[in-house]
């Protein structure tokens, strides 16, 4: 009866599942905003995004990169100079990224048309990469030297270094597209974190899928060499190939969600991105964390080593064990919204890491313990220590995939705190900054290749053991025999064959089990100075929405659900303000369940929720209050004053005052006491009210010199314009139309007659793109001049908005009365 019972209430579970996702397949769950069609298509369209992310990754340098340095015989110190110039290359490049997306006016969105556009060049740079025949270059290239080098050597790194400059660009525009379009798809942050998780979860099976495929790829063709080149040309081309069709899907079913007014168009200059990201607090912590973690993964490579070079076990062990430690990843991102729910980001965040020093700490003994002559075939020195390595490893994995949904979420939690405190999304400089930052990497990571330098990893120790017979003559426990090996292989790398001493591996491995000890301690650091909560995230997504709504009033296109969504938030806070927290306990759950009474657990759990629910809202009703009256505290009434002041004085104004006279004012708004936490929130907004008219004063010269009046840039041609841009749209979707309906027609006249039509209109939308970009620059201008009063009047235009809350309110009353009505 009770195994009847059982299957019962799983047969029940999956029909209430099913229903579920019927309900919310187009239309999402109340309190979020992606419909499951989206979750299952932004997932699993990732798994062709992280494909070729695993792939592009390999092929990119980095101060250990194996692909580059054992398999295309790249000597460590060249790899590392080669990393330096992609690193300096790659700031620019970044640059013109943030550039790009912090400017995109598309109707597809600020990351979804880059997700495309940017993923099929970075799959054919990945093909080429792995194809050039790189061992026939001596025979193309002619005997001699460059530099020192063999030709044909210095080819090989020339074309590595090429080829990176190009993948820096697309791979890292298509993988930032991907990531940072969790950020908008929707603003409710437990939303973000739990589909992270399912995204990292269903995306997970990408690496998980080649970690499995290699060592059984190498066993077949290779003799278990996971570092020849023959490897990745059989398995890269059709994983490539895969990829880019998979990040279609993404593309074609997910929608981005902003919170921002309607009539908000964003053109922002480099530098005014620049200088508002710089003043995010939270993107410095993380960003410090990233840069001075530089050591924590030097020990990535050892468990490879230790199968290639030491030979520690069977490829098909290796398989078996590189299959355990990525399902992990699986174990903590499933576990990851869990614990954010229990603990939030911050704990979780500091926790994890300190775990991984412990975990990785571990591993030191163990590989000391290994033997690495391959004669000695006691339990204690061979599977025991391999055993205690791979769950060092899984542990270390897991605790890793807590950050794979730590990181998308708190960059999106960051992004919404600058829209917050700057008024713009802003999200594209953010990479640049982390670009720029990337020299500190560089530098430190050069730590890395002198120790691998300093303890064997280099040609004179290769040179003595390809001449030790001992070596050589070794058979490794998967049967290989070391000379053979290195016969076969498709590799110019010299350097790397020193890894078959035994003692070198052994020490070269304990060396970066020890530096990854060290990084993981100083990238838990910064951590510890985090503490944008959860509650904080929430309240600013509120206050956002209050700014828009208003803004929306403003320009005279507010919606009636906006405004009842507002007037109702608003309602709810004034009811909540002085209420208390309940505490939440599953006692009643408990008891339900332990009288076994079903329907009582139900009701319990619903009870349960409900509280949760309401305390969360009275703990943000001090939010959207303080949002609400923003104008009548200190901070408000200075605010307003200022902007008066600005707004009275006119354009003609901002040149009046003396740069001198600014900066002295700047000096007094840093001396202003910033004790308490309104101290510091007045310090904070004078210092950049200060700096912005200085700023602006500065660009006014350059801009408008010798006297030159201060234009409004009359607007009539760019509105002109998107209307235009608009009306092409509407042709081109019903061209793509006509096209896919002659197509099904197998009308080839008519297609081609379609494809004319598009071709012209292309060219049309080409030209009108050309125009707007230049309105738009002629705006940006006088934006940074005229910045100062514009924000003067569009905060006396917010204020005055703010003013009309009672009439909306009564609007808000009569469209209810009339659903009432409609409703009887």
């Amino acid at each position: 009866m009770a195994k009847k019972t059982t299957a019962n209430s799983k047969i029940s579970a999956v029909n209430n599942l099913v229903r579920t996702v019927k309900a919310h397949w187009n239309e999402p769950p109340e309190g979020r905003y992606m419909p499951y069609k989206e979750i299952v298509s932004y997932a699993g369209g990732g798994i062709g995004v992280k494909f070729l992310a695993v792939m592009a990754t390999n092929m990119i340098l980095s101060a250990t990169n194996v692909l580059i340095g054992n398999t295309l015989g790249v000597k460590p110190l060249h790899v590392y100079i080669m990393y330096f110039i992609s690193v300096i290359v790659n700031i620019p490049l970044s640059g013109i990224r943030a550039n790009i997306i912090d400017n995109t006016r598309s109707k597809e969105g600020k990351y979804r048309p880059y997700i495309v556009k940017m993923g099929i060049p970075s799959a054919i740079v990945t093909i080429l990469f792995v194809w050039f025949p790189y061992a026939k270059f001596g025979a193309l290239f002619g005997e001699g030297t460059i530099f020192g080098e063999e030709k044909a050597y210095v080819v090989t790194c020339a074309l590595v270094l090429l080829f990176n400059f190009i993948q820096n660009f697309f791979y890292y525009f298509f993988t930032e597209a991907y990531d940072n379009l969790i950020h908008v798809l929707s603003p409710n942050t437990q939303e973000r974190a739990d589909v992270s998780t399912i995204k990292g979860v269903v995306y997970s099976l990408a690496p998980s899928i080649l970690s499995l495929a290699m060592p059984i790829f190498a066993n077949l063709l290779t003799n278990d060499n996971l570092y020849d080149i023959r490897l990745y040309r059989y398995i890269y081309p059709p994983v490539a190939i895969v990829s880019v069709i998979l990040s279609i899907v993404v593309y074609a079913n997910t929608k981005e969600k902003i919170v921002q007014a309607k009539t908000h168009v964003i053109q922002i200059r480099f530098m005014d991105s620049l200088r508002e990201v710089l003043r995010n607090k939270y993107f410095w912590v993380i960003a410090m964390a990233t840069w001075l973690g530089f050591l924590e993964t030097s020990m990535t490579n050892v468990l490879g080593w230790l199968y290639s070079y030491g030979g520690i076990c069977s490829g098909p062990v290796y398989s078996v064990i590189t299959l355990i430690c990525q399902n992990a990843g699986l174990v903590g991102m499933l576990l990851a919204p869990i614990f954010i729910r229990l603990w939030g980001k911050r704990i979780v965040l500091i926790g994890t890491n300190v775990m991984n020093i412990v975990f990785i700490a571990l591993m030191l003994p163990v590989v000391r313990t290994i033997d690495m002559t391959g004669a000695d075939t006691s339990a204690i020195t061979t599977w025991v220590p391999l055993i205690l390595l791979v769950v060092c490893y899984w542990m270390n994995n897991l605790m890793n995939a807590f950050m794979q949904i730590l990181t998308p979420s708190i960059n999106a939690d960051i992004r919404d705190y600058q829209q917050y405190v700057s008024g713009e999304r802003i999200d594209g400089m953010f990479s640049t900054i982390t670009a720029i930052g990337g020299l500190v990497t560089v530098a430190s990571s050069g730590i890395v290749n002198l120790l691998y330098d300093r303890f064997g990893i280099n040609e004179a120790t290769a040179s003595r053991v390809l001449n030790d017979p001992d070596v050589m003559n070794k058979v490794l426990r998967n049967g290989n025999v070391v000379k053979d090996v290195i016969a076969d292989a498709s590799s110019s790398s010299t350097a790397y064959f020193a890894l078959y001493d035994g003692d070198v591996l052994q020490t070269v491995c304990g060396v970066l089990i020890i530096a990854s000890i060290a990084g993981a301690f100083i990238n838990v650091l910064p951590y510890f100075f985090y503490d944008l909560t959860e509650l904080k995230q929430q309240g600013m997504v509120k206050v956002l929405k209050i700014r828009a709504f208003f803004e929306d009033f403003g320009n005279n296109t507010l919606s009636d659900d906006n405004l009842v969504e507002i007037v109702e938030m608003v309602d709810s806070a004034k009811k909540l303000i002085n209420e208390e927290v309940e505490k939440v306990t599953k006692d009643e759950i408990k008891a339900a369940k332990k009288a076994k009474d079903k329907a009582a657990v139900s009701t319990a759990k619903k009870a349960r929720k409900a509280k949760i629910a309401r305390n969360l809202e009275i703990q943000l009703a001090p939010f959207v209050l303080k949002e609400m009256s923003r104008f009548e505290s200190e901070l408000g009434k200075q605010e307003l004053a200022d902007a008066q002041m600005v707004y009275s004085a006119g354009l003609s104004g901002l040149r009046e005052t003396k740069i001198s006279d600014l900066r002295a004012d700047l000096r007094a708004a840093k001396a202003l006491p910033n004790k308490t936490e309104d101290e510091k929130e007045f310090r904070k907004y004078r210092v950049h009210f200060c700096r912005t008219r200085l700023t602006a004063r500065k660009y006014l010269d350059k801009y408008y010199p010798n006297g030159k009046a201060i234009l409004v840039p009359d607007e009539a041609p760019l509105k002109a314009l998107l209307e235009t841009e608009k009306s092409y749209d509407k042709q081109e979707d019903a061209l793509y139309k006509r096209l896919f309906e002659v197509g099904e027609k197998k009308d080839k006249a008519g297609k081609k007659a379609v494809q004319e039509e598009l071709r012209a209109l292309k060219a049309k939308i080409k030209v009108l793109n050309k125009q707007i970009r230049a309105e738009l620059d002629k705006q940006a201008d006088y934006n940074r001049v005229a910045k100062p009063y514009m924000d003067a009047e569009r905060l006396l235009k917010q204020a005055e908005n703010y003013t009309h809350f009672g009439e909306l309110e009564a609007r808000y009353r009569a469209i209810k009365a009339e659903t009432a009505s409609a409703q009887a």
